[in-house]
């Protein structure tokens, strides 16, 4: 009788073997781990760590199971992705350190049905298996997992019951015009009983620093610079940046206005929480709540102030490009990539809110002949605009000048593809021989060695074949990509070749990144070399 037989499906495939943790019903000293998690940091809830502690401590030592370590996490009992110690615990059971894990209940793993379920198949995944003592639940006996899903939902209901709860109080401190944060905004802090919000002694004046520097003309990169010169630490004890800088000037809590609701958390469709905005009418405002850090005509002159520069800003650096030769231009002399900047026009040495635009190689590397270099980025965009028109005024001429740069378009491919129609055949017989090869297994006429040994043998072959196709394809593809897109963009410009200085930056730049990988910069602004896309 043949020995050690292999269904003919298992051969050649990687299946990952049955971990059953059923097989642990019986044993007695297996090695398992605790897990507990707590909400807050509050005190009330770090005593509820010990209390889960002992009580699990106890459980293990009557029903015969050997506690090696507890894992403690403090955080929401929402979402499992976010917790260090549960990812600890899952490592030591693929490493076989506990065969099982033990909580007081199944809402100390989660509260949302999903996550529990994902973590209860996690652990049998892996040959553990997951008890909750106040359920008396047993994964190793749930085999559909209803009795889980019952215990889910449940917890996810007291979860929804309790920050339902927990809404409606802070509704209501809303209303009545009380705060609900923990962590006032800078300049302000708690009242002696948590309810409201009051001027800050130590931060007021740097808040008023920041407001009456901003309406002076300062920007917001110069007001973080100096406080950080200053050593004047921003809200979290950190340095500042122009985020914290906006953040802090657009605040209506410094109006002495209270606004509440207008966020919720919702899951997305992997299971990260994500904040959205909620309807405005949903929103909860209260005016008057707190004493005012600014009056409502400095705080309208900050907005108007930002909404101009931000408008400015957009005009001159959105998405609307300013330089043709963005990201392409290179310096002929030292190869270094070359930069568009703009400089502010000065009378009388002062600013006139004009600008003109320049390239800029900075020479770093070295190997310029001067240090750093500027062009006129109107005579270099000129010059880019006039290579267009000379190369597509054209097509043969086009061809020539890439067929310059790639041996592809010169290089006879009727070799490549008859050899990749011989490879295409081949590989179809190798095809039709592992078919054999399982048919005489199945039929007894070969052994389990002589089929491993074959089907390796064919693999392999397989293997090579598909590797000398694939680089045979890609040779063949980028020659026809290639010529794809200088035919599409030549279609496009051939028409217009005539007014192309005429035509929106927008619209050249699109030809550009569609042909132009470098384009080098004499000293002189002409173009010396050009590559094209592969």
């Amino acid at each position: 009788m043949v020995q050690n037989l292999v269904p003919a499906h298992l051969v050649g495939r990687r299946f990952e073997e049955l971990q059953d943790s059923k097989k642990t019903i019986d044993q007695h000293g297996l090695p398992i781990g605790g897990y507990i998690r707590i909400s807050t940091q509050k005190d009330t809830q770090k005593s509820s760590i010990e209390n889960q502690k002992k009580l699990i401590s106890q459980w293990a030592e009557v029903n015969g199971f050997i506690l090696t370590r507890f894992y403690v996490d403090v955080k929401t009992g929402k979402f499992l992705y976010h917790r260090n110690e549960i990812q600890e615990m899952m490592e030591d059971l693929r490493k076989d350190s506990i065969k099982g894990v033990v909580t007081k209940e199944i809402a100390r793993t989660s509260r949302d049905i999903m996550d529990i379920l994902e973590l209860k198949r996690d652990i049998a995944r892996n040959g553990g298996f997951l008890i909750s003592i106040k359920e008396n639940y047993d994964s190793r006996t749930d085999d559909d997992e209803f009795l889980l899903v019952i215990y889910g939902a449940l917890a996810q209901k007291e979860q929804k019951t309790t920050a339902g709860r927990v809404k409606i109080t802070q509704m209501i401190k809303a209303k009545e015009g009380k705060t609900n944060v923990a962590h006032p905004a800078f300049g302000y802090m708690l009242s002696e009983d948590k309810q409201h919000l009051v001027p800050n002694p130590e931060t007021v004046p740097i808040y008023r620093f920041i407001v009456e520097r901003f309406m002076e003309g300062w920007g917001q990169l110069k007001i973080a610079k100096h406080l950080n010169k200053n050593k004047i630490p921003s809200k979290r004890g950190k340095k500042w940046c122009t985020n914290s800088i906006r953040v802090i000037l657009s605040n209506p809590v410094y109006l002495g206005v209270t606004i509440y609701n207008a966020t919720t958390l919702i899951r997305d469709a992997r299971g990260k929480p994500k904040r959205v905005v909620r309807p405005q009418e949903e929103w909860v405002i209260r005016y008057g709540t707190h004493e005012p850090l600014i009056t409502a005509e400095e705080f309208e002159k900050i907005q108007m102030i930002m909404q101009e520069r931000r408008e400015k800003d957009c005009k001159e650096w959105s998405c609307v490009r300013k330089y043709l030769g963005s990201g392409i231009l290179y310096c002929a002399v030292c190869k270094g990539k070359i930069y568009g900047t703009r400089f502010e026009h000065k009378s009388n040495g002062k600013k006139t809110g004009k600008y003109f635009y320049r390239y800029v190689c900075r020479g770093l590397n070295g190997a310029c002949d001067s240090g750093t270099r500027y062009w006129k980025a109107e005579k270099i965009d000129f010059n880019i605009r006039e290579l267009i028109k000379e190369l597509f005024s054209d097509k043969e001429k086009l061809y020539r000048y890439v067929q310059e740069q790639f041996k592809m378009f010169t290089q006879d491919f009727s070799g490549e593809l008859r050899e990749r129609g011989a490879l295409k055949g081949k590989l179809a017989q190798i095809e039709k021989a592992v078919k054999k090869q399982q048919l005489a297994f199945e039929e007894d006429v070969i052994t389990l060695a002589e089929y491993k040994a074959r089907m390796e043998e064919l693999r392999r072959e397989k293997q090579s074949l598909l590797e000398r196709i694939n680089r045979l394809d890609r040779q063949l593809t980028q020659r026809d990509s290639l010529l794809d897109r200088l035919n599409s963009v030549f279609a496009r410009v051939a028409q217009k070749i005539d007014k192309i200085h005429e035509l929106p930056l927008e619209e050249v730049s699109g030809y550009v990144d569609a042909i132009f990988e470098k384009i080098f910069i004499a000293q002189d602004g002409s173009i010396t070399d050009v590559v094209f896309h592969a």
